[in-house]
Formats: C-alpha cells, structure tokens, sequence
C-alpha cells in the first residue's frame, strides 16, 4: 500500500516538473507534503531536467514544423492567387484593342507585383535568391562566429579543463541536425 501511495505522489511530482507547474523541488515537495530531498533523489534518478528538455525540444519542433506547414498552405494559395490576377489581367488585355501609356504602366506594375508574389510563394527572394542559398549563407556566417569563439577561447583560455568545460559547453549548445553546416568537434577548443 505504501509502495502504491508513494509511486503516486512520485507521478504527481513528476507531472508537476514536467509541466512545468512547479520547477523547484521545495515547492513540490511543500504541495504534496513531501522532504525537498526526496523530491530531489526522483528527479535525479529519472532525470526529469533531461525529460523536460526533451519534451520542450519536441515541443518547439512541433511548432516549427506546424508553422512551416501553415507558411507552405499559404504559399500555395498566394502563388494560386497571383496566377488569377495575371489570368484576369489577361483576359481583360485580349478585348482591348490599343492600349495607352497609362494602360501599359499599369499593367507592368500588375506583372511586376505579381512576378514578386510568385518569387517569394516559391520560397525565393525577390530578387530571385533562393532561401536554400539564403539559409547557407546564414549558416556560414554562423559557423564563421563559432570558430572565431574557437580561436579566441583557444588564445586567452590557459587551464585546459576550462577549455574543456568551454568545449562541452558549446557542443552541447549546438543542435545537432544533419545539414546545418554546424559540426563542432570538442577538440577545437581544447586543443
């Protein structure tokens, strides 16, 4: 029975952690009438700081991946409306006969707008720039920042357990996702 009570309010507890209800181990332990300590040997043993970053980890991608889902939906529909008005516009040039300056600068402006609608539903830029190529230019640039953060680290940090410390720290800061153009060995900085 007291197995029971206990793997209950250890299930309490851990909801609580992970959802972010309570984060401190005194609080939890002050709302189920619980020892701070036992509170803190739970969560170290199931590491539920590991599990909550996990879980805000999934969570963030879900996000991300359900926003580049709306942003691909609208994309559509945006590129689906350009290609009206250029339709329209078409079809309202094949009854004219002659048209006039004003008419001809108006109908640029028409195509010129819709062309960069077009570009930038496909995923470009308005100039034509991809967001592949614009994507690996960030990540350059990122890359370039990491290994200057390297080299300092390298020049200024003497004690090499520091430089370990500042390795692990930084490679475990960086995600690592096949593509980013962001694989940091630990061994840059420490040696």
């Amino acid at each position: 029975m007291a197995n029971k009570v206990t793997g209950k309010l250890r299930e309490e507890s851990r909801r609580l952690f992970l959802t972010g209800e309570i984060t401190t181990n005194s609080e939890i332990a002050a709302r189920l009438k619980l020892k701070p300590h036992t509170v803190g040997v739970w969560r170290k043993q199931e590491d539920w700081d590991g599990l909550r970053l996990r879980i805000d980890r999934r969570a963030a991608e879900m996000l991300v991946e359900k926003i580049a889902s709306d942003r691909m939906t609208l994309n559509v529909k945006h590129y689906r409306y350009w290609e009206l008005v250029v339709a329209r516009l078409a079809d309202e040039l094949k009854g004219k006969k002659t048209l006039g300056v004003r008419d001809l600068e108006r109908v640029a402006g028409i195509l010129d707008r819709a062309q960069k609608g077009q570009r930038l539903a496909k995923g470009m830029s308005i100039t034509g720039e991809t967001e592949e190529a614009i994507r690996a230019q960030a990540e350059a640039d990122h890359r370039r920042l990491v290994d200057s953060f390297i080299e300092a680290v390298k020049r200024n940090v003497v004690d090499e357990e520091t430089r370990e410390r500042i390795g692990k720290a930084i490679a475990e800061s960086i995600p690592e996702e096949p593509g980013t153009g962001v694989d940091l060995d630990e061994d840059e900085v420490t040696h």
